[in-house]
C-alpha cells in the first residue's frame, strides 16, 4: 500500500514537472524576442551612432500618426522622409529615431514632429546623423530615450528568468521524482533509501544552487549593464537626475551576488560536507552517530557548528496556490573544533554524536508529498556552518520511528503533530533567537518581554529598499505622464511600503509583568511613546495567531483579550506557533493565579 501510493504521487509529480517546463518556455521566448529584436538593436544603434557624422538634410514630408489602443490609451509616432548628401552623393532616408513603432513615453514623438514640421519643404536645412561606413544609413534623432529603454528592458530581464525558474524547477522536480521512484523500486520497504542524498551509509548535502544564482546575476548584468553604461557615458544624468533610475535594475544583480558570495564562502570554508552514519535510519529515542566528512582542509582556528532540526511544514491552500510555512519543533546545536579533525584520503573528518528524543515525528520520505498534500509534514535536517561565515550546508536526515515501533505509511508520511512541551530555558532561547529578551520567575511565568527596535532588520531593509524602488517608479510615472490610475496606485502604495519599513525598523515594545499589573510600553524611536497598564482582571484570556507572512515564513504574535473588547499585542515576530502557544499559556497562568474566580 505504501509503495503504490508513493508511485501515484511521483507519477503526478513527474507530469506536473513536464507541464512546468512547457509553461515556462513561452516566457523565455517572449523575453528573448523583445531583447533580440527591440532592446539590444536600439542600444547597439545608439552606441554606434555616437561616431556617426552630422550632415545637413532637407525634410520632404513629416507626419504625426496617432494610434488608439483597445484600452483607450493613445500612442504616437513621428514619421518623415528626407534627403541628404554625403561624400558628394545624394541619399534618401526615413528613419526618425532608433525606436521603431509608436509610444506614449514622454513627449518625444510630439517634439520630434514639431521640429520637423517647422522645416518641412523649406530651404532651411535640418540635420541628420550618417553612418560613415554605410552612408545609406542615417537617423534624424539619436536620443537615448532611457525611459523607454528602461521599460523595454523589463521584458528581456524578467521574462527569461521567470521562465527558466519555472522550467528548470519543473525539470528538476520531475527528474527527482523519477529518481525517487527508481530508488523506491530498488529498496522496497526502506524509505530511508528513497532519496539521492541517502546513498549507502552516507548522507550528502543538498545542492546549494550556486550555478543558478550566478546565472541569474550574470543575466541581469548582461541585459542591464549596456543601458547603465549608456546613461552614464551619454551624460543623461547631467540632463536629468531621474536618469539614475535606469541604474537601479543593474544594481538588482547585487542581491543574487550576495547570496552567491555566502555560498562561495561556505565552499571555501569546508567544501561539500557529508555525514557517514553508523546506522541507517536514525531513530527517535536513539543516538545519531557518525563521522562528519569535509572534502577541504579545515582551518585549525575555525569552529564547525552542527544544528539538527525537526521542522513542521504547514501547507496552506489559497485558491489555486499553496504556501508552505516552516516551524521548528525541536532543535539541538553542537559546536565542534576544527583542530580536532582527523585527516583521511578524502579530506577531514569530525566525529558526531547527537541524542534524539523519543516521541518526535518521523521524516517525510520525499518532497512530492510536501507540494501535493495539504496539511502538515515533518522534515529533519542537519545544518553545518563554519565560524568563517557563509551559508550553512543542509543535509536531509532520515529519522524514523523509534526502535520497536511499527513503520507504517502513517509513521513515515503524515505523522500527527505532537504537543511539544517547551521548558522555560527552551522558550527563552527561542525568543532570544528572534531578538526578543525574556525573563521568567521561578515558576516559569514571564516577568519581562523586551522587543527592541530593529530586531526584524532584514525585513525592514527589504521593505525600505523595495519601497524606495516603488517610489522611484512613481516619480518616473509622474515625469513621463503615465495614466492617472498608475500614478494613484503607485502614489498610495509606495508611502505605505516605506511606512511599514520604518515602523518595523523603529518600533519597540516592552512588557513588564508583576503580580498586580501588566504594563505595555510602545516606542517609535526617540520621537514618541505611549504606555498602557492593565490588571489581571482586565484580561479574559491570551491567544496567539498569525499576523504576517514574509516569503514562505509565517510570523506569530501573542495578544491579550480584554474586557474592554480590545486585543492588545504583547509580542510579535515569533516564527514557531509552538513558541507563541506556550507563551500564551504562561500568560494565561499568570492571569488565573492573580485573578481568582468572583463569587456569584
Amino acid at each position: 500500500m505504501l509503495r503504490s501510493n508513493r508511485s501515484a504521487t511521483r507519477s503526478t509529480k513527474q507530469l506536473s514537472g513536464g507541464c512546468a517546463v512547457l509553461f515556462g518556455l513561452p516566457f523565455i521566448l517572449a523575453g528573448l524576442a523583445v531583447g533580440v529584436f527591440l532592446y539590444f538593436p536600439a542600444i547597439s544603434s545608439w552606441w554606434s551612432s555616437r561616431n556617426w557624422v552630422e550632415v545637413p538634410c532637407w525634410i520632404e514630408t513629416a507626419e504625426l500618426k496617432a494610434s488608439r489602443g483597445s484600452k483607450g490609451g493613445t500612442t504616437y509616432r513621428a514619421e518623415a522622409s528626407y534627403r541628404y548628401e554625403f561624400d558628394r552623393r545624394s541619399y534618401h532616408g526615413d528613419e526618425v529615431s532608433f525606436f521603431s513603432g509608436s509610444d506614449n513615453m514622454g513627449d518625444f514623438q510630439e517634439r520630434a514632429f514639431q521640429q520637423l514640421q517647422s522645416v518641412k519643404g523649406k530651404k532651411r536645412p535640418f540635420r541628420c546623423f550618417v553612418n560613415p561606413s554605410k552612408p545609406e544609413q542615417a537617423v534624424l534623432f539619436r536620443d537615448l530615450r532611457w525611459g523607454l529603454l528602461l521599460l523595454m528592458s523589463i521584458f528581456p530581464t524578467l521574462f527569461p528568468l521567470a521562465g527558466c525558474l519555472v522550467s528548470i524547477g519543473g525539470w528538476r522536480q520531475s527528474r527527482k521524482a523519477g529518481l525517487s521512484q527508481k530508488l523506491a523500486a530498488q529498496h522496497p520497504g526502506e524509505p530511508w533509501r528513497w532519496r539521492s542524498e541517502w546513498e549507502g551509509d552516507t548522507i550528502h548535502a543538498t545542492k546549494d544552487g550556486l550555478p543558478f544564482i550566478l546565472g541569474v546575476a550574470g543575466w541581469i548584468l548582461v541585459v542591464q549593464l549596456p543601458l547603465s553604461l549608456a546613461v552614464i557615458l551619454g551624460g543623461e544624468i547631467a540632463k536629468s537626475g531621474l536618469a539614475t533610475l535606469a541604474l537601479l535594475p543593474a544594481m538588482l544583480a547585487l542581491i543574487p551576488l550576495f547570496f552567491a558570495w555566502k555560498r562561495v564562502k561556505s565552499r571555501l570554508a569546508f567544501g561539500h560536507p557529508s555525514l557517514q552514519v553508523k546506522q541507517l535510519p536514525a531513530r527517535t529515542g536513539s543516538t545519531l552517530a557518525g563521522d562528519l566528512r569535509f572534502d577541504r582542509v579545515l582551518s585549525p582556528v575555525s569552529t564547525i557548528s552542527v544544528r539538527v532540526l525537526c521542522q513542521r511544514h504547514i501547507t496552506r491552500r489559497s485558491g489555486d496556490s499553496r504556501t508552505t510555512a516552516k516551524e521548528t519543533i525541536w532543535e539541538h546545536t553542537e559546536t565542534l573544533s576544527a583542530a580536532e579533525a582527523r585527516r583521511d584520503v578524502s579530506g577531514m573528518t569530525l566525529p558526531l554524536h547527537i541524542e534524539i528524543p523519543r516521541g518526535l515525528p518521523s521524516s517525510v520520505v520525499d518532497e512530492a508529498s510536501i507540494v501535493t498534500t495539504d496539511g502538515e509534514q515533518h522534515v529533519w535536517t542537519l545544518e553545518v556552518s563554519s565560524s568563517q561565515g557563509g551559508k550553512p550546508a543542509v543535509l536531509p536526515l532520515p529519522v524514523f520511528a523509534a526502535t520497536g515501533e511499527a513503520l507504517t505509511e502513517k509513521s513515515v508520511t503524515n505523522h500527527p503533530a505532537e504537543v511539544v512541551a517547551l521548558s522555560t530555558e527552551d522558550l527563552g532561547s527561542r525568543l532570544q533567537a528572534r531578538g526578543i529578551r525574556a525573563e521568567f520567575d521561578s515558576s516559569g511565568i514571564p516577568v519581562l518581554l523586551d522587543c527592541p527596535a530593529g530586531r526584524n532588520r532584514f525585513m525592514s531593509v527589504f521593505l525600505l529598499l523595495f519601497g524606495s524602488v516603488w517610489f522611484a517608479a512613481f516619480l518616473f510615472m509622474v515625469y513621463q505622464g503615465a495614466p492617472l490610475i498608475f500614478r494613484l496606485v503607485w502614489g498610495i502604495t509606495s508611502p505605505l511600503i516605506l511606512g511599514g519599513g520604518l515602523w518595523t525598523l523603529l518600533h519597540s515594545r516592552q512588557v513588564e509583568i508583576t503580580t498586580g499589573e501588566l504594563r505595555i510600553l510602545n516606542r517609535i524611536g526617540p520621537f514618541y511613546s505611549w504606555q498602557e497598564t492593565f490588571e489581571p482582571r482586565h484580561f479574559t484570556g491570551f491567544a496567539h495567531d498569525t499576523n504576517m507572512q514574509f516569503g514562505n515564513q509565517f510570523y506569530y504574535r501573542v495578544r491579550g483579550e480584554t474586557i474592554f473588547d480590545q486585543k492588545k499585542t504583547l509580542i510579535d515576530g515569533i516564527t514557531e506557533s509552538v513558541t507563541a502557544e506556550t507563551l500564551a499559556k504562561r500568560l494565561d497562568e499568570w492571569r488565573k493565579q492573580n485573578d481568582p474566580p468572583r463569587r456569584a
